[in-house]
């Protein structure tokens, strides 16, 4: 398997590398670190390697796994962040490329920097030191082209990734949010958090299509649960009950310092935790 390294931008790498497409951003106040975001690109490899290897552990159930300092840097973050939402049936890998993402970033910023961002496959972790701000784009869809909103963080927030799950996205959902997005102080958490919140945004309707999910990809981590296959016309008062599902556990899991924000959407209906009310901005003429 060959890696696809490219400088996209000044500061901007590109790194593929099987399933994984990763851009990685670096600067400092400013000034574009290219040598920084290729480091980042070869970290970023080395992850993907490792990750290969324990394949098997990675498949089994979060709760069911003793967490070992034998385990490299990337597992042991899916393992433990999973483990920390306290579901039975969540398995490390709800949160892998969330925590490839803290690792590539956690090593760049060790090196030189003051704002680092990667972001794989929309599963973003951010390093920021003071004085530094980004900008996130926010979709109600996850497969839409454009944001709909726009979140600001800077160093002050201490978030540090954010992600994005839902139906239609990379991996499978039980429930029925079109996109469900979590702000926490690390992509590893972010990640997890938003499979469980878009598990939880559901509710049961002759409307909801569900497919046991070894019947989609036989080699999936969950075999013989049922998952969403896609959402026909659903009643208005089932959408807000199961919009309404999703945000309690959101509150649940902010309650319990796992997150700082949640966002969840189902088509044009939107709800948010209170973290959201005052940072979250709307893109006006943004298509999807």
């Amino acid at each position: 398997m060959k890696a696809l390294r490219e400088i996209v931008a000044d500061g901007i790498v590109l790194v593929e590398y099987g399933p994984m497409r990763m851009m990685i951003h670096a600067f400092e106040h400013g000034r574009p670190l290219v040598h920084l975001a290729q480091e980042g690109a070869r970290q970023a490899i080395k992850v993907l390697e490792d990750l290969a290897k324990f394949l098997p552990l990675i498949k089994k159930k979060a709760q069911q796994i003793e967490l070992d300092e034998r385990f490299p840097d990337v597992v042991w973050r899916m393992v433990e962040a999973t483990q920390r939402m306290g579901e039975p049936d969540l398995t490390p890998l709800a949160a892998v490329a969330g925590a490839a993402s803290d690792v590539v970033a956690d090593s760049m910023i060790q090196l030189g920097g003051t704002k680092i961002i990667v972001d794989n496959g929309g599963d973003i972790a951010i390093r920021l030191t003071e004085g530094e701000m980004v900008r996130v784009g926010v979709k109600t869809e996850i497969n839409a082209k454009n944001p709909t909103y726009v979140i600001a963080i800077d160093a002050s927030t201490g978030i540090g990734g954010v992600a994005t799950s839902g139906l239609g996205g990379r991996s499978f959902t039980k429930g029925i949010a079109s996109a469900v997005t979590i702000l926490s102080a690390s992509a590893s958490l972010s990640d997890s958090a938003a499979t469980v919140v878009g598990n939880f945004t559901n509710v049961d309707d002759p409307a909801i299509m569900r497919t046991l999910a070894e019947k989609v990809y036989p080699e999936t981590d969950i075999p013989g649960e049922w998952v969403t296959a896609g959402v026909g016309n659903l009643p208005r008062e089932k959408a807000e009950e199961a919009l309404m599902n999703g945000l309690l556990k959101a509150d649940s899991l902010y309650r319990k310092g796992l997150i700082e924000g949640a966002f969840i959407a189902l088509k044009d209906r939107v709800v948010f935790t209170d973290f959201l009310k005052s940072r979250l901005r709307p893109l006006q003429g943004q298509g999807k």
